[in-house]
């Protein structure tokens, strides 16, 4: 016999987003390409892959140690400061108006996105799985979920890094850039897909892009 309340709740579940409306934020002139097109759909709410992420996420908030803790926090509040440090051993000087020149044109696209699928942020969906995720509460996980806003402007400065100085250690921007979304799993805002999603994406906007901007 069917169970009605299993049925709604999958339902539910199904249908779960992060609760905004998605109104279109304008475009840069210089993006002439199908952006909306760019990444495949997050995996759906009721998919094992979500599940397993989510196990993924309870798993690194609840054994978090010191140095986890101050990675969140530092990455949370200045995603920049590693990558100033890095620059800074280097004696190069950090380009920030061609980061935030960048970055502004990649912004709408991702908050766009966002608003395209409306991915829920783990905690509303592990609540439904009895999962329990211990979130570190700040005021930058306020959109949906996919992909990580964090992970997104982290990637782009250490391709522009890479970019403008080829004299830097690549591994050692790409460590930067894993621990920016591993602290945001660690936080408990972000499922590990998010952070795959958002380098794909900035891949192939900074290919698009860097000839214009930079």
């Amino acid at each position: 016999m069917i169970d009605l309340n299993s049925l709604l709740r999958y339902d539910e579940i199904k249908n779960l987003g992060y609760d905004t409306i998605y109104l279109e934020q304008p475009v840069a002139d210089i993006v002439y390409f199908d952006w909306k097109n760019i990444l495949e759909p997050p995996p759906p709410n009721t998919s094992k892959q979500t599940l397993t992420e989510l196990q993924t996420v309870s798993s690194a908030t609840f054994n978090r140690n010191k140095k986890d803790i101050d990675l969140v926090h530092r990455i949370d509040q200045d995603p920049d400061s590693y990558f100033i440090d890095l620059t800074d051993k280097y004696k190069l000087s950090y380009p920030v108006s061609s980061i935030q020149e960048f970055y502004s044109i990649i912004k709408p696209i991702l908050l766009n996105i966002k608003g395209i699928w409306n991915r829920p942020r783990p905690a509303q969906l592990a609540k439904y799985y009895n999962i329990p995720i211990d979130v570190m509460v700040s005021d930058t996980h306020h959109t949906a979920s996919y992909p990580s806003g964090h992970t997104v402007y982290s990637s782009l400065v250490a391709l522009i890094l890479k970019h403008v100085y080829p004299v830097i250690d690549q591994r050692k921007l790409d460590i930067l850039v894993n621990n920016t979304a591993k602290a945001r799993v660690l936080q408990g805002v972000h499922f590990p897909s998010d952070n795959k999603a958002s380098i794909k994406l900035i891949k192939f906007l900074f290919n698009k892009l860097k000839d214009d901007i930079l």
